[in-house]
């Protein structure tokens, strides 16, 4: 019987056992995590932080289900070495031997250097749900909270805690809020309807000292002299790879774990790695990059648990696809949003308080930015992973896409084959 190993248990790692014991159906499969609790939903924090979601509604799956699938999910568990001669992992006094190992260890907060923040016990970072707990522990009515971050995780804490504090400042190196996911044109309307639900941007700009009282922070100093009052400072500045691991194990690491973007097998043949803490390939660019969201992880935890067990599923490609909400506004994106040179182009429809953008390279659609008009989401989405040739399309591409006629050599079906975002 074959023993299988996976350190880490949220996205990558469920997704890679679940894929081991459809693929074989006796091994012998153990999760070693080392957070307290069995996998959730991750995304679900910042809903947990507004009421919204109860603690016990964001687990993944019940305790039954691993039971029955005979999924060992062991908590509070820190692996500190892995024995690549011996095919053993070490956490603490136990051992745990592997015939196959997938390491799906996630990212780790990126705290940049700020005089008199580190070690102060009321700065705190939102990436799990232990940091989540302690985040609404420490707010109140009376909170001042300052967020150094406008990305996603930055956001959807300023968003939850615009519920809970007194005031939220928000701190943003770069020139617009969601950098990542919004093109420049589409980030001024977004910044303008977070605004309205009270929280104050400081672009272009960040918190270089921090002045304390009793170990802790009571006010922030920001790059352009303003102090701003501070009785809870978030640190969501962004994420690395969680490789200490691997790197201490010499397989191979070029700032995530390197592996073969099909198969996620690692330089090791007998170790798979799995979700935020690999390097991805776009495929719609070729580009190597980190790719720390939810569908990622799960696609590549899939993938890595077939080939584990001896099966054949593979990622498929790899492209950015995200679905979030912010006070009601919708906003999707995907694909090759700020992509850069001649070959792109894009189109840009708005209505009232909805936006799209469409990003062209050729006549392939390589990306798009959804705001308030995702009817189409999953139909556009489809047109990028298919690689479809749009000029055989009829119509306008920006308005009903489900009602396009194809040439009779395409079949209607490839858009409409039941994609959703």
């Amino acid at each position: 019987m074959k023993k299988y190993v996976i350190v880490g248990a949220s996205a990558a790692g469920l997704a890679t056992a679940e894929s081991i014991r459809k693929t074989d159906p006796s091994g012998e499969i153990t999760v070693l995590t080392k957070e307290a609790y069995a996998p959730y939903s991750r995304p679900s924090i910042s809903y947990y932080l507004k009421g919204v979601v109860d603690e016990r509604n964001m687990y993944l799956r019940k305790a039954s289900f691993y039971k029955e699938n005979r999924i060992n999910i062991v908590t509070n568990c820190n692996v500190t070495k892995i024995d690549r001669e011996n095919k053993l992992v070490k956490a603490g006094r136990k051992e745990y031997y592997y015939d196959k190992l997938c390491l799906a260890t996630g990212s780790k907060p990126f705290v940049p250097p700020m005089k008199n923040v580190e070690g102060m016990k009321n700065a705190l970072t939102f990436l799990d749900l232990a940091a989540a707990k302690a985040v609404k522990k420490a707010a109140n009515s009376k909170t001042r909270a300052v967020v150094i971050g406008a990305g996603l995780i930055g956001m959807k804490a300023a968003e939850g805690l615009s519920k809970i504090c007194e005031s939220v400042d928000v701190v943003e190196l770069a020139p617009r809020v969601l950098p990542s996911i919004l093109d420049e044109k589409s980030a001024v309307s977004v910044k303008s309807h977070l605004e309205a639900h009270g929280i104050r941007f400081h672009l272009e700009n960040t918190v270089v000292e921090a002045k304390t009282k009793n170990g802790s922070i009571v006010e922030v100093v920001l790059k352009n002299g303003e102090a701003l009052p501070c009785d809870l400072l978030i640190l969501a500045v962004g994420v690395r790879p969680e490789t200490a691991l691997a790197e201490k194990a010499g397989l191979e690491v070029n700032r995530g774990i390197m592996t073969d973007p099909e198969t996620m097998l690692t330089s090791d043949e007998n170790i798979y790695a799995a979700g935020d803490c690999t390097v991805s390939v776009d495929m719609l660019d070729g580009s190597k990059k980190i790719i720390a969201l939810w569908p990622n992880a799960v696609q590549q935890g899939a993938a890595a648990g077939s080939q584990m067990a001896g099966g054949s599923l593979t990622t498929g490609g790899t492209y950015s696809v995200n679905a979030i909400d912010f006070f009601g506004l919708r906003i999707c994106t995907c694909g090759l949003i700020n992509a850069k040179g001649e070959q792109y182009s894009d189109k840009i429809k708005r209505a009232g308080s909805s936006y799209k953008r469409l990003i062209f390279e050729g006549g392939r659609l390589v990306g798009f930015v959804l705001i308030n008009s995702s009817d189409n989401a999953g139909i556009y989405t489809r047109l990028i992973s298919d690689g479809t040739d749009i000029s055989a399309l009829h119509g306008d591409i920006m308005d009903v896409p489900s009602l396009f006629m194809f040439d009779k050599a395409v079949r209607t079906e490839k858009l409409t084959g039941g994609v959703a975002l």
